[in-house]
């Protein structure tokens, strides 16, 4: 009898731990995750992201996002993965209700507020935090909402960047076999390379094209189309924002090139004595530009180095 009754209580209290333990989880997660509304990126034209006292606002404008008001062209793949990034929020836990929201860097001095219109109207709001320590999520908090979620993937990076960041790069863009001439100017001397089609023997493949001088010496054709390659997706190392185009004079090298289109790229001298960049202008770019020190040794090369030396066999 007395060890039915201690089988009894031991049921009895195991049973009572269990139910503790059930209930328990239960509380922790019985709540509703925010229905955010269906949102595609083709739908928002407008986006702000506001952290501190600084916002930055890109629009869509003819079919391609800028930066308003200067109206600077935003990297196209940066746009398109913000628009990603906002479409997609995806709240997939609940973190925090006591609105210690420093902890997750959603206070007001740190957290990146984020708005997307479409038109007049505003689709989604919310802030950012920092990502998770797994890095496979980010701390938010849904406008309206007071509680603290984790959104899937981290995104935090998407809504922090700086406005040089998001801008496009792209200063000269053209089909390298679309070219026709090169025109390097350099230390009063100009050398121009001229494209002789190459013509292939029935049933062979098409040797590389040449490159003459105006007295008919050859270049390097390889050489020749490295330095078309380097220009035909050239990208700067940041812009210049404090000056205009026009304010650059005398260039030390200047290169240009006629094809199907003429293209123009002017650099000039480092704008001090310790800047390994240098200052360019281009056809392609309405702002002044520098180009990094990695760059520069393949476009100040001087033109008559492309060519066969006299004499040389």
């Amino acid at each position: 009898m007395k060890m039915k009754k201690e089988y009894l209580i031991l049921a009895a209290v195991i049973f009572g731990l269990s139910a503790y333990l059930f209930y328990r989880s239960a509380d922790r997660t019985h709540y509703t995750l925010p229905k955010l509304p269906a949102l595609a990126a083709g739908d928002i034209t407008r986006v702000q992201m506001t952290r501190g006292a600084e916002t930055v606002t890109l629009a869509r404008q003819d079919g391609r996002w800028a930066i308003e008001p200067q109206g600077w062209p935003v990297d196209p793949k940066t746009a398109q993965e913000i628009l990603e990034a906002i479409t997609a929020l995806n709240l997939t836990a609940l973190v925090s209700e006591s609105k210690s929201y420093a902890v997750y860097e959603l206070d007001d001095e740190r957290k990146a507020n984020v708005k997307a219109w479409q038109g007049d109207q505003l689709r989604r709001e919310f802030d950012v935090g920092k990502a998770a320590p797994s890095f496979r999520h980010t701390f938010v908090r849904p406008a309206g909402d007071e509680r603290v979620f984790h959104a899937q993937d981290n995104i935090s990076f998407r809504f922090r960047m700086a406005v040089d960041d998001l801008r496009d790069k792209s200063v000269l863009a053209f089909t390298p076999e679309e070219i026709e001439e090169v025109r390097i100017t350099q230390a009063g001397a100009t050398a121009t390379l001229t494209r002789k089609k190459a013509e292939a023997p029935a049933g062979q493949p098409a040797p590389a094209d040449a490159w003459l001088s105006a007295d008919g010496r050859p270049a390097d054709p390889a050489a020749v189309q490295s330095l078309l390659a380097d220009l035909s997706n050239l990208s700067c190392e940041k812009f210049i924002n404090d000056r205009d185009t026009a304010s650059f004079e005398k260039p030390e090298a200047v290169i240009e090139l006629k094809g199907a289109k003429e293209h123009t790229l002017k650099i000039f001298a480092p704008l001090s004595a310790e800047d390994k960049s240098r200052p360019a202008v281009s056809s392609g770019s309405d702002a002044p530009f520098t180009l990094a020190e990695h760059q520069l040794q393949q476009l100040m090369r001087p033109g008559e180095a492309y060519f066969e030396k006299p004499g040389k066999q």
